[in-house]
C-alpha cells in the first residue's frame, strides 16, 4: 500500500506546482447547471481525499459491496450500482448512481471498458457473487478504470453538488434561504471549501425533507449550512462549517436509539470533519467568480 500512496502524493504536488487552480461562475441564478467548474488539477487532490475518507485510499475499496446491502458501491464516492434484481428501486436508473458516473466519465473523454459501456445494472447479482469475482479480469479492469478517472469522478461529485443547491434552498424556510445561499457561495469560493461541501454531501447527504421537525434537527448538508449562524464569533467560514457539522452529528447521536450505539462512530466522524480544516494542499486562492 505504501508504494501506491507516495506516487499519488507526488502527482498531487506536481499538479499544484505547475497547473492553474479553479475557475467558477456567477451564483446569481441558483438554477444554473454549471455553478462551479473545477480544473482537473484541483479535482485530483479533492478526489484522492474523498477516496481516503471512504475507503482509506485502497484500490480494492474502489469496488465494494458492504455486508447487509443489496448493491455494489463503486468509485471514490461509493456510487451505488444495483443488480437487475433491484430494478424496481428508484436508484436503478441509467441516470443515477454508478451508471450516471460512467456516462459522465465518457462524456469527459474517459474510456470505459467495453462491457461497462451502456450498462445499467451490476453484472454481479449478489454480494457473494461480487466477492467471488474479486480476482477476476473484469474486476481488475473495473478497478483500473476507477483509478484512472479519480479527477473526473470528483468533477461529477461537484456537479451533483451544483444540482442539489436549488433543492437545498427550496427545502429551507424562506427566512433561512439567503443565509444558506450566502454560506454555500462563500465556501465554494475556495478549493478547500468545495472539498468540504462535496465530501459532507457524500458523507451524510443533503438533509432535504418536507418535515419541519427534520429541518430543525437533521444532520445533512442543509442543516450544517443553516447552523453556521450559531458558530463562535471570529470563526472563518470553514471553521464555522466544521463547528456546525460536529454539532449536527452530536444531535444525531443524541436522538438515535441507545441500542444503535452511534456514539462509537463520533470520533471517526470528527476526524473526517477535521480534514476540512487541513486544506492547504488544495490551495487557498479564491475562485474567479464574477
Amino acid at each position: 500500500m505504501t508504494s501506491m500512496l507516495s506516487p499519488l502524493k507526488a502527482i498531487i504536488v506536481l499538479f499544484l506546482l505547475y497547473s492553474s487552480l479553479v475557475f467558477g461562475k456567477d451564483y446569481s441564478n441558483s438554477n444554473d447547471p454549471q455553478i462551479l467548474i473545477i480544473s482537473p488539477q484541483i479535482a485530483l487532490p479533492i478526489g484522492v481525499k474523498i477516496w481516503f475518507n471512504e475507503s482509506g485510499g485502497s484500490v480494492d475499496g474502489l469496488t465494494a459491496w458492504n455486508d447487509g446491502e443489496d448493491f455494489a458501491s463503486l468509485g471514490i464516492g461509493h456510487f451505488v450500482w444495483l443488480p437487475y434484481s433491484q430494478k424496481n428501486k428508484n436508484r436503478a436508473s441509467f441516470n443515477s448512481g454508478f451508471p450516471k458516473l460512467v456516462r459522465y466519465i465518457e462524456k469527459k473523454g474517459g474510456k470505459a471498458p467495453l462491457w461497462l459501456r451502456g450498462a445499467i445494472y451490476c453484472p454481479w447479482s449478489t454480494r457473494q457473487e461480487f466477492l467471488q469475482a474479486q480476482n477476476s479480469p473484469r474486476m481488475a479492469e473495473l478497478r483500473l478504470f476507477l483509478q484512472k478517472t479519480i479527477p473526473i469522478q470528483a468533477e461529477c461529485m461537484v456537479k451533483h453538488l451544483e444540482e442539489i443547491l436549488p433543492e437545498l434552498l427550496a427545502s429551507a424556510p424562506p427566512e433561512d434561504r439567503q443565509f444558506i445561499y450566502h454560506k454555500f457561495h462563500t465556501l465554494a469560493r475556495t478549493p478547500a471549501g468545495i472539498y468540504a461541501l462535496v465530501d459532507y454531501l457524500n458523507f451524510k447527504g443533503a438533509g432535504i425533507s418536507s418535515s419541519l421537525q427534520n429541518y430543525k434537527h437533521g444532520s445533512g448538508l442543509l442543516h450544517v449550512l443553516k447552523g453556521m449562524k450559531f458558530a463562535p464569533p471570529n470563526s472563518t467560514p470553514l471553521q464555522a462549517y466544521v463547528w456546525s457539522a460536529k454539532n449536527a452529528l452530536i444531535r444525531r447521536v443524541e436522538r438515535a436509539s441507545p441500542s444503535s450505539h452511534h456514539e462509537r462512530w463520533l470520533g471517526g466522524w470528527f476526524n473526517r470533519l477535521n480534514t476540512y480544516l487541513e486544506g492547504d494542499y488544495l490551495g487557498t486562492t479564491q475562485l474567479a467568480i464574477n
